[in-house]
């Protein structure tokens, strides 16, 4: 797995969701840089969300992290879901932001094999059109963000695309992850975040140990693009509250 390093200090990774690249998190590490030594890891196109966690934890051995904080974004926090259940001892601290830890329903499963359809009958640009206007609060649907959301999906690719929405798919609940982490974590949305609400963010602090809950203004289901100033401020108070590594 390839990484992107940069800032000095504790070890903090940012991992992207479903069709998106570094780009997803860069605003955020920037600013968290100044005191956090920032990784971005590709973690798409695995088909398998215990196989990215395995191949992050594989990546933090390459760069002599025993143990990092962690924040992942919706795919990204299904990874960091697996890292909990799987590497626990990897992980100081871990922040899930726009994620949840609940499968998805029947209804939520059969929109996913329709993407996974529409790719396989060559509508990717169609399948991205639709992910970028409902992962993005509805003031940010036009102009600059809309486009980047669709151009990180193109550099992730159909191929990388549909291998993770079937593995979102397939990935059933976390909640035994929540109720055995012994370690602080943090459960953080945007206020518009149509796909996993702050009520969803709620409702898992409710059943993990050491909870935080934060809601990000003026933000979507991309809350690090959408604001990156109130994301980052979240995610350094949360983690700068940690024992140092």
């Amino acid at each position: 797995m390839e990484t992107r390093i940069e800032g000095t200090g504790p070890v903090l990774v940012l991992i992207p969701g479903l069709g998106c690249d570094d780009r997803l998190w860069l605003p955020v590490g920037q600013r968290l840089a100044r005191e956090f030594r920032v990784v971005y890891p590709s973690v798409w196109g695995r088909g398998s969300l215990d196989r990215a966690a395995e191949e992050l934890a594989e990546a933090l051995d390459r760069i002599e992290a025993p143990q990092a904080f962690v924040a992942g974004l919706s795919m990204g926090g299904y990874i960091t879901f697996e890292l909990l259940r799987r590497r626990p001892d990897r992980i100081a601290a871990a922040a899930l932001v726009d994620t949840t830890a609940f499968g998805d329903t029947p209804e939520r499963r059969a929109k996913r094999d329709q993407v996974l359809d529409l790719i396989r009958r060559g509508g990717f640009e169609q399948v991205l059109e639709a992910f970028a206007a409902s992962v993005l609060a509805p003031y940010h649907r036009d102009g600059s963000l809309r486009n980047l959301v669709v151009e990180m999906g193109r550099a992730v690719g159909p191929e990388a695309f549909a291998a993770d929405v079937a593995a979102i798919r397939d990935r059933g609940s976390y909640e035994d992850v929540l109720e055995q982490a012994d370690l602080p974590l943090l459960f953080a949305a945007g206020e518009d975040d149509d796909l996993t609400p702050p009520a969803v963010a709620e409702r898992m602090s409710r059943q993990a140990r050491q909870a935080r809950q934060a809601v990000i203004p003026r933000a979507g289901h991309l809350s690090p693009l959408e604001n990156p100033e109130a994301t980052a401020r979240v995610l350094g108070e949360f983690f700068g509250r940690g024992e140092r590594l």
